[in-house]
């Protein structure tokens, strides 16, 4: 398998369905009339007809930062088979080994840890894939214009996270709708559309499916760029147990101030006598 295919592949059908259920919502509506309602969301995501893999070979859910970093180094070693057999022996080889301990190397150097300090992930579109202070981290593998996301937890690799770019003659499709319906094919079924809820910090639309072992979500990214997320059932099944360390909520008032301003309240008048004394 090239290189290319490698990194963010993430499929053994293939790729990605999504403004089709807000489109039959649209078709339905009657002319002049109150818009009909959107159907239920399904309590669970549809389940696949064919199952999804996980890129490069040998990844699995569990495996250790150091296990998923061998992986790695094996799938870079496959990939640069070609570029070694055009290089004749000496100055250029010696760069070309060179290059290749480098994108070993910057692969391993990529972790970020979330502890107590923010990170600049914080300002990017995967913010809210991961939280602080429950043992989590990521590692990021760049090549081949595109990224991929390793995320753990526990030093258990739970969650991948590829970006991928869209556009005419793009083989995952021009834009999302399109990514999404070419998923529906490959996948047999119609995906469940879940759309924006900031307050659950879900700022876009969403369309998701699962096999026996994990769920995949399509994200939607604007025009030019779409995202596919893998994650492990089991570990989704005891997120909320492994993060026992909950976000604090940036737009709460803080307790020293909430006290301070319940203190400065004015006691309640007492009641007034309206009765009066009789004469």
């Amino acid at each position: 398998m090239k290189a290319k295919r490698l990194l963010g592949a993430g499929l053994a059908v293939g790729l990605g369905l999504a403004a089709i259920t807000s489109t039959a919502v649209v078709a339905a509506q009657p002319k002049g009339g109150k818009a009909a309602a959107a159907p239920a969301r399904p309590a669970e995501p549809p389940v696949t007809k064919k199952t999804i893999a996980l890129t490069p070979r040998g990844i699995q859910w569990g495996m250790s930062t150091k296990q998923v970093a061998a992986v790695i180094d094996k799938m870079l070693d496959e990939a640069y088979v070609p570029r070694y057999k055009a290089t004749s022996p000496g100055v250029k080889m010696r760069a070309l080994d060179a290059e290749l301990a480098e994108e070993k190397s910057a692969f391993r150097r990529s972790r970020i840890d979330f502890g107590k300090l923010p990170t600049g992930m914080d300002a990017t579109p995967l913010k809210g894939e991961y939280t602080y202070l429950n043992k989590e981290s990521v590692m990021t593998l760049t090549r081949d214009g595109g990224k991929r996301y390793f995320f753990f937890i526990q030093d258990k690799l739970w969650k991948i996270i590829d970006e991928h770019a869209l556009g005419e003659g793009n083989p995952r499709g021009k834009d999302y709708p399109s990514a999404v319906t070419k998923l529906a094919a490959a996948f047999g079924v119609p995906g469940r559309v879940t759309p924006p809820d900031p307050e659950k910090g879900r700022y876009v639309t969403e369309v998701d499916w699962k096999d026996a072992a994990t769920h995949f979500r399509v994200i939607e990214r604007g025009e030019a760029e779409i995202a596919f997320a893998y994650e492990d059932l089991v570990t989704l099944s005891s997120l909320d147990s492994l993060r026992p360390n909950k976000p604090v909520d940036a737009n709460a008032i803080d307790p020293s101030v909430a006290s301070a301003i319940r203190k400065e309240e004015p006691s309640p008048a007492p009641p007034s006598d309206k009765a009066g004394k009789k004469k």
